[in-house]
């Protein structure tokens, strides 16, 4: 008699999982559920949690040093790069807050819009977003360009809000940034280049944030 809810033929008969540790499901689930908790709570410092969560999962599952010393290897391939990758995002990141472009670029932006468009400010700040969180981070956008555009248009009748509801469009564009360290670890794991990954998402992204600031405007969100 076939045990309900078990294919023999199906997918699992076809799976060979050497590394599987059916008897340590529960304990597992507790190593993954208790770290993810602590990052929430903000307990200790991230890297912390995941490097000791890391290291009890490993003598855990894999008690000799030579199965330790294996799974490591059998990852290097896919996390030695993403690392090297997140570095040097971070690298420039630095580079732009720390020389003063983010500021100058602020600046620049505000003098070359004309006048008349100031009552458009929520629409050039959407539209703006869209290529600016991609080059550059979340944090040189909204902490450095959006505030001077925000002063700006408080002179119009403008308020931070809409100014704020209109540059979050950019953000469905921003996840594919290769200044996003959680993107660039999720293209190495599955091993897509970035280029071909670009080449498909950077348009239907910005397809997506163009919806989103005509759709905030036609309903009262910001002024357009």
């Amino acid at each position: 008699m076939r045990h309900p809810g078990r294919d023999p033929g199906g997918l699992d008969a076809h799976l060979e999982r050497p590394n599987a540790r059916p008897r340590l499901v529960w304990v597992n689930f507790a190593l993954t559920a208790a770290p993810m908790t602590m990052l929430v709570l903000d307990v200790v410092e991230p890297v912390v949690i995941l490097m000791v969560a890391t290291a009890i999962a490993l003598v855990i599952n894999f008690p000799r040093v030579a199965q330790q010393s294996e799974q490591i290897k059998a990852h290097a391939g896919s996390v030695v790069p993403v690392v090297g990758l997140v570095f040097a995002a971070s690298v420039l990141t630095g580079v732009l807050s720390g020389t003063g472009m983010v500021e100058a670029m602020a600046q620049w932006l505000v003098s070359i819009i004309p006048n008349s468009m100031g009552p458009h400010l929520p629409l050039i700040a959407g539209l703006l977003s869209l290529p600016l969180t991609f080059f550059m981070s979340n944090d040189a956008f909204f902490f450095g360009v959006l505030p001077v555009l925000t002063e700006t248009a408080t002179h119009y009748g403008i308020t931070a809000d809409e100014m704020a509801r209109a540059a979050i469009i950019g953000q469905p564009l921003h996840q594919s940034s290769p200044l996003v360290a959680s993107f660039l670890l999720l293209v190495g794991l599955a091993k897509v280049e970035l280029g071909d990954h670009h080449r498909k998402a950077i348009w239907r992204a910005s397809v997506a944030g163009l919806a989103m600031l005509l759709v905030g405007g036609l309903v009262g969100a910001y002024p357009i």
